[in-house]
């Protein structure tokens, strides 16, 4: 992942609670969908999350959201490309979904882009059901999430998984930025990353983070190499801190 991934967008916090038929939430009833076919299980989610208006020209859903601040806006989600992996407890399956910029209201430079983040367990009677999910979390400015390269990385022996990425903001020359790892802790779609990548008062030197696979029980550690000019001067793993549900970088570091 390099810096300039998604340096251009605002940084913002997963802020709000999934909302889906009669509040739908982690653990839920499953909805009707076989789970081995995938695309039909995508458009459940799609439907149940975001609705029944279908923007076939730009292929995604029309959805309204109040990030609190401007009021209502007006959004279109659009389902990426999913992934299933198999678990100790079965098959599960990971959606993504993108607010596409061009296809909602206006927007104003505070106002953020939107990322879904699904977490669904294939099988039982009715298809699926979900395991975690938040079909709001806001990031970016003006619309776009900056979140569309984000990786989707294993985190535990358990199969646990979550998306890597990095999310900020560079304005006349100064860059601020941090990575985000969104993952499914106690039923809920978290951003458990509060790991800098470029700190603005700090512009020659950079946070390079990746998951470094541990044998035991909870989540890997994170393996951060620290640079200065483009020099490393530092390498060290953060562990996950269970009780807080965060990855935090070290004070002095």
């Amino acid at each position: 992942m390099g810096r300039g991934d998604t340096l251009k967008y605002g940084i913002r916090t997963g802020l709000a609670v999934a909302i889906g038929l009669a509040g739908t939430a982690a653990g839920a009833m499953a909805q009707d969908a076989p789970a081995g076919d995938i695309p039909a299980v995508v458009k459940a989610i799609m439907q149940d999350q975001y609705g029944d208006d279908f923007d076939a020209k730009n292929a995604c859903w029309a959805f309204t959201h109040d990030d609190g601040q401007d009021g209502p806006t007006k959004y279109c989600m659009r389902a990426e490309k999913p992934d299933v992996v198999d678990t100790p407890a079965g098959k599960v399956l990971y959606l993504r979904a993108i607010n596409v910029a061009t296809a909602g209201d206006g927007y104003n430079a505070p106002q953020p882009g939107l990322m879904g983040a699904f977490r669904v367990r294939l099988g039982g009677r009715q298809g699926w059901t979900y395991t975690g999910l938040d079909n709001a979390m806001e990031y970016g400015s003006a619309g776009e999430c900056g979140c569309s390269k984000a990786a989707l990385v294993k985190l535990s022996d358990a199969g646990d998984y979550g998306w890597l990425f990095a999310t900020g903001l560079s304005s006349q020359g100064v860059t601020a930025s941090r990575y985000s790892l969104v993952a499914s802790v106690k039923g809920d779609m978290k951003d458990i990353s509060r790991v800098p990548q470029v700190r603005e008062g700090a512009q020659d030197t950079a946070y390079e983070v990746s998951v470094k696979p541990v044998a035991g029980k909870g989540f890997y550690p994170l393996h951060v190499v620290k640079s200065r000019a483009k020099a490393t001067v530092d390498a060290f793993d953060i562990p996950f801190d269970a009780a807080k549900s965060v990855y935090a970088l070290p004070a002095g570091r």
